[in-house]
């Protein structure tokens, strides 16, 4: 508490001193100002120096995982060709490019006579539904 009275006063007469010497000695006030500008110029320039060593080491920081994150672009990736398929909408197991020639939609027909169209069905729903008796196309 009291560090911070002192350092209150001492500001108040740093100020007051300032003050004095620009009505005294207005030529030296200029100096003084003047020598305050440079000492901010040269703080700036640190500043930026500073921040652009910071930049760098994040640019290359970054620069030196890409190999990493390429590599599992490379594994994992929908746009490279023979790349895992992990999303939700993998294959289903069993089907092949082979079997995309089948027809878009199915038709089911019950013993009932009732039919619906549906999206194509695979393999494995044909069989389940032939199993319950159902006529599938």
């Amino acid at each position: 508490m009291v560090i911070g009275k002192l350092t209150g006063y001492l500001a108040l007469g740093l100020v007051g001193a300032f003050l004095l010497n620009a009505l005294i000695r207005p030529a030296s006030a200029i100096q003084t100002g003047g020598a305050l500008q440079e000492t901010g110029a040269g703080i700036q320039s640190i500043g930026e120096g500073i921040g652009g060593s910071l930049s760098a080491l994040g640019t290359g920081g970054a620069a030196l995982f890409k190999p990493l994150w390429e590599l599992k672009n490379l594994i994992y990736s929908s746009s490279v060709p023979g790349a895992a398929s992990v999303g939700p909408t993998a294959q289903v197991e069993g089907e092949t490019k082979q079997n995309t020639l089948r027809p878009s939609s199915s038709t089911i027909t019950w013993s009932s006579g009732t039919t619906a169209t549906v999206p194509s069905l695979s393999p494995a729903a044909k069989s389940y539904y032939r199993g319950l008796g159902v006529n599938v196309n």
